[in-house]
C-alpha cells in the first residue's frame, strides 16, 4: 500500500501531484507520467494542475504485474 503523502497539518492528502506519486513509488515523475498517458494510472483535472488519486495509486500497486 501507498504511504499517504501529507500536509503541513498532518492531515492525509487525496491526492499527489506526479513527482509526490513517483515518491511513493520509487520512481520518476516521468515514469507516472507515462502511466498516466497509457491509461494505466487515472489521473484528475483540478484547474490548470493534474493530481494522481492515493486510491488510485493503491490499485495500481495491488493489481498482479503484467508479464513483459
Amino acid at each position: 500500500m501507498v504511504a499517504f503523502a501529507t500536509s503541513g497539518e498532518d492531515q492525509p492528502r487525496l491526492a499527489l501531484t506526479y513527482r509526490e506519486a513517483g515518491d511513493s513509488l520509487g520512481v520518476c515523475e516521468r515514469v507516472v507520467w507515462q502511466l498516466v498517458k497509457d491509461g494505466r494510472l487515472k489521473a484528475v483535472r483540478i484547474g490548470r494542475s493534474v493530481r494522481i488519486p492515493v486510491s488510485e495509486l493503491n490499485r495500481f500497486v495491488s493489481e498482479p504485474a503484467e508479464s513483459v
